[in-house]
């Protein structure tokens, strides 16, 4: 029996030989494990909490955008060798990037992230002034009395 011939993967190669110097050199190579980093979440925030082993809190960046954190690490070079790594975490809903908090003791990274507060819909009622609730407009804002003008006669 013949067995079909085989086409050579380039890619293929390549995530193989990927995987196994992610193997060898473990998680300080790449991207990172995913037995590294955790995300919990509760009704107020996302934790974050990443094991980054042998790393000083100055060589640790963070980049958050409302709907993913980034967690960056690179060692100083001891012996030639320096150890680089990147967590990518999707989150499930909206952040506050403003008020995001972040520890690390003892190469555990702990990122609090705030979830976003949305306001829920409200109803405003304009005075017989043309202003809320029948208060003049705000003097800090010179345009604001432009803005809420009575429709009158023209």
């Amino acid at each position: 029996m013949n067995s079909p011939e085989r086409r050579w993967d380039p890619f293929a190669e390549l995530q193989s030989l990927r995987a196994e110097l992610g193997r060898l050199v473990g998680s300080g190579f790449g991207r990172g494990a995913l037995n590294d980093i955790d995300l919990m979440q509760s009704d107020d925030a996302f934790t974050v909490t990443a094991r980054l082993p042998g790393v000083a809190p100055e060589e640790v960046a963070l980049d958050v955008d409302v709907r993913e954190i980034v967690v960056r690490a690179r060692t100083a070079p001891v012996e030639r060798a320096t150890r680089a790594f990147e967590y990518r975490v999707a989150l499930p809903a909206d952040v506050d990037p403003d008020r995001v908090d972040a520890t690390m003791d003892h190469g555990l990274l702990t990122v609090t992230l705030p979830r976003v507060v949305r306001a829920g819909r409200r109803t405003i009622t304009l005075g017989a002034g043309g202003s809320l609730a029948g208060r003049p407009p705000s003097p800090d804002d010179p345009d604001a009395a432009r803005e809420m003008h009575s429709p009158g006669p023209t």
